[in-house]
């Protein structure tokens, strides 16, 4: 678990559209901007509280338990 404020993951997004998922996200923690990534897209290793990535495969659709970090 994170100290950061508000909800922290998601994983009932899995295998719902990217675009879903991040107002989802957005909605149920103000403090967060999700960002959609394709899977396999390189990215720091930074973790930020007020970020949550969104991994998706070519269809769109959440790969894996969006996260704040």
């Amino acid at each position: 678990m994170s100290s950061c404020p508000g909800k922290s993951s998601w994983p009932h997004l899995v295998g719902v559209g990217g675009s879903v998922a991040k107002a989802i996200i957005e909605r149920e923690n103000p403090n967060v901007k999700a960002v959609i990534l394709e899977e396999g897209t390189p990215v720091t290793k930074d973790f930020r509280c007020n970020r949550v990535r969104i991994w998706v495969n070519k269809r769109g659709l959440v790969v894996s338990p969006p996260r704040i970090g």
